[in-house]
């Protein structure tokens, strides 16, 4: 693998989420995780409005053109 130092520092990472996360309290866990799925469903929405906004555009710039023959 090319870029090795990636899997050793996800590994790492990991190792790291489950070390702090073993001294948090269930219930504080159990609140970080709807957190983060919160977060989640705010960006989603963001995106999704965001698209909406992009295919209104796009069915506006439609315009008719007569075009003479030459």
């Amino acid at each position: 693998m090319r870029y090795r130092w990636i899997e050793h520092l996800a590994q790492a990472w990991d190792a790291f989420i489950e070390d702090v996360f073993s001294c948090v309290p269930e219930d504080t866990k159990k609140h970080i995780k709807n957190a983060r799925k919160e977060f989640l469903l705010a960006v989603r929405s963001i995106i999704d409005k965001k698209i909406e906004s992009l295919e209104k555009g796009k069915k506006s710039e439609v315009k008719k053109v007569k075009v003479e023959k030459a």
